[in-house]
């Protein structure tokens, strides 16, 4: 008898509610999965299922080329691997002409349950166990394409062919979580959107999902585990913005029906790259795990009702924090671009617009190229370049290395042990807490200091390392209120605050004293620089 001989085993809780919502309960035990495209009805016996067999007909080479993209390697080419089951799970499928394939994929002409579209049968020891069944009563299934109904629908049933249930079903083990039951966390859902009707989807007609999306492929892996093979070396992600079509390492994954991007990567390990250069829009990109990126607002899925997708492309989900999975890198494009780093090293680049660029932790670099853009290291060792344009960086936490490049730029040093470097144009750079390095290069820089805390008074003081008496200035109106009295090599006064400075070998020492005790309780050294003047303060 067909669909014999395969061994399932029982589901347990995960303990993520939002995975646990679309676990049906049973999965299959085999490491090895196959599935097979009967052709006629004598493949099944006819107490399989409801009786679908009696109306067979054959997948077409469409529907048979959208299962083999979701469900194995050997389909397509290996751009398309990291999106399919077996790219992203410890599964090995295969295709076969084998009447006992562990799910099989049919058309037919019955409608014994009313649904009127499609529909899988979970895993179980039944022959029906695993059968996927695409109605021809209500929908032609019969040319499925990325992003439309009759795609997404093959990916669903398949889904429950290997053990996935509905997000709104309670089921097992309840429902998933509200803000998680939607299409753009799994493809199980009936939500188009959060708070969305479950009757029925809602969706423009190239507004579907592309692949399995980040809750299928967690809930997945965790029944199969996860494969850290595919796409594990330095892969690059690209996207076209006239036609929404993915690209991996430079060759076709997904070729949406219209100009709509709405997918999920898995990605296996190495140093990945998301490449946004062709775009001139504004892109918001995101690398932290289960976060959405937007490219261009033209390419979002339209889920009705006036509702779009939150992203183009979101991340897979961390199994046990692997970080493997994390994608390091983005190129971005000619807009004002918004870009997020994660907790990776990441190498994150802006190129023409105004960019704000945030590393988050890791030891990151961050180029904001052309434009006037914003540059934030967040925690870790991070280096930081500005490039043309009027810049902001700031190093946050860590030692970090900051490089305004040309135009007036502004240079934050934050905590830890920081190298500033202005370079052309009139720039102001803050060291901030630590034992900072000050370089202002070409241009009228300032030196600015804000607390007594920016510059220990003795050995771990900060250090300009090429300070132009005349050109430059040192700011320190923002140590205390009011105003200094300076003596230029001279003494302290002990009369009240005051500002001093004092020659040490090739090196000017300048030193503070906020509150008049004439103890110092402040102080920078200017490297090899024999003179100052007065009007080279701002007190």
């Amino acid at each position: 008898m067909s669909g014999t001989g395969h061994t399932t085993t029982w589901t347990t809780a995960s303990g993520d509610a939002r995975v646990d919502g679309i676990l049906y309960g049973t999965h299959w035990a085999d490491p090895t999965l196959t599935y097979s495209f009967p052709s006629t009805s004598g493949e099944y016996d006819p107490s399989d299922g409801a009786g679908e067999a009696a109306g067979l007909f054959a997948a077409t080479p469409a529907i048979r080329d959208a299962a083999g993209f979701a469900l194995d390697r050997a389909t397509g080419t290996a751009a398309d691997d990291g999106f399919s089951v077996e790219g992203f799970t410890g599964l090995r499928v295969k295709v076969t002409t084998l009447e006992q394939a562990h799910i099989r994929v049919a058309q037919t002409t019955q409608d014994p349950y009313g649904y009127g579209t499609a529909w899988g049968y979970f895993p179980s020891t039944y022959d029906s166990g695993g059968d996927v069944w695409l109605s021809n009563v209500s929908f032609d299934y019969s040319a499925p394409q990325a992003g439309g109904y009759a795609y997404i629908s093959v990916l669903h049933e398949l889904g429950h062919a290997l053990g996935l249930e509905h997000g709104h079903d309670s089921g097992t083990f309840g429902v998933v979580p509200t803000g998680y039951d939607a299409m753009e966390y799994t493809i199980m859902s009936y939500r188009s959107y959060p708070g969305a009707s479950s009757n029925m989807y809602s969706n423009a007609e190239w507004g579907y999902a592309q692949s399995y999306m980040m809750l299928d492929i967690a809930a997945l892996q965790y029944l199969y585990g996860a494969d850290y093979s595919t796409n594990s070396g330095n892969t690059v992600y690209r996207w076209a913005p006239d036609s929404g079509e993915t690209l991996v390492n430079g060759e076709a994954a997904i070729s949406p029906g219209a100009n709509r991007i709405f997918a999920t990567i898995w990605d296996g390990g190495g140093t990945d790259t998301y490449n946004l250069s062709a775009y001139d829009t504004d892109l918001v990109i995101d690398l932290m795990p289960g976060s959405a990126s937007v490219f261009a607002g033209a390419q979002l899925a339209r889920l009705g009702a006036g509702e779009l997708a939150t992203g183009n492309i979101y991340n897979a989900l961390l199994q046990g924090d692997d970080p493997r999975a994390l994608i390091e890198n983005v190129i971005a494009g000619a807009g004002d671009d918004v870009i997020f780093g994660n907790t990776a090293d990441n190498l994150l680049k802006g190129k023409q617009g105004n960019d704000t660029i945030s590393g988050r932790t890791g030891g990151d670099s961050l180029i904001g190229n052309a434009g006037q853009d914003r540059l934030d290291g967040g925690l870790g060792d991070d280096d930081l370049a500005g490039g043309t344009g009027r810049d902001r960086l700031l190093g946050a936490r860590g030692s970090d290395s900051l490089d305004g490049g040309k135009g007036n730029d502004i240079l934050k040093g934050g905590k830890g042990k920081d190298l500033l470097q202005g370079n052309d144009g009139d720039d102001t750079l803050v060291g901030g807490l630590g034992q900072d390095m000050l370089l202002g290069a070409e241009g009228a820089d300032s030196f600015r200091f804000l607390t007594a805390e920016d510059s220990a008074a003795f050995n771990t003081s900060d250090h300009i390392g090429d300070f132009l008496s005349g050109t430059d200035f040192i700011d320190l109106s923002a140590l205390i209120p009011g105003t200094f009295a300076l003596q230029i090599g001279g003494p302290f006064t002990a009369t009240g605050p005051s500002v001093i400075t004092r020659d040490k070998g090739d090196d000017i020492v300048v030193r503070a004293d906020l509150d008049g005790d004439g103890k110092a309780d402040f102080g920078i050294v200017l490297d090899s620089i024999s003179a100052v003047a007065a009007g080279d303060f701002i007190l």
